[in-house]
C-alpha cells in the first residue's frame, strides 16, 4: 500500500505539465531555478513519475539534481532528523 501511495504522489507532483507551468512562473519572476517541494517525506527518486520528468528534463535541455532534504521534529518531540532527495530544476 505504501508503494502505491508514493507511485500516486509521485505522479500527481512531477507532471510535467505542471511543472513546466511552474518553471514559467518562476521564470517569469527572474528566478534560475526551481525546487519541487514534498510534502511527504518519501524518496521519490527511483518512481517511474520521477524517470518520465528526468527524461522530459533533458530533452527540454534542463539541468537537475536530487539534493537532500533534512526534516526535524519540533522542540517537544526527540531530535530525530530523516533525509529524503528533492529535485531541483536548473536553466
Amino acid at each position: 500500500m505504501a508503494m502505491n501511495r508514493r507511485a500516486h504522489y509521485a505522479k500527481t507532483l512531477f507532471n510535467p505539465a505542471t511543472i513546466a507551468t511552474a518553471i514559467d512562473a518562476v521564470a517569469f519572476e527572474g528566478h534560475r531555478q526551481y525546487r519541487v517541494v514534498q510534502e511527504l517525506p518519501f524518496d521519490l527518486s527511483e518512481t517511474e513519475a520521477a524517470r518520465i520528468l528526468q527524461e522530459w528534463l533533458e530533452g527540454e535541455k534542463f539541468t537537475y539534481t536530487w539534493r537532500p532534504r533534512f526534516l526535524e521534529q519540533d522542540a517537544f518531540r526527540p531530535s530525530i532528523a530523516t533525509e529524503h532527495p528533492e529535485l531541483v530544476i536548473s536553466w
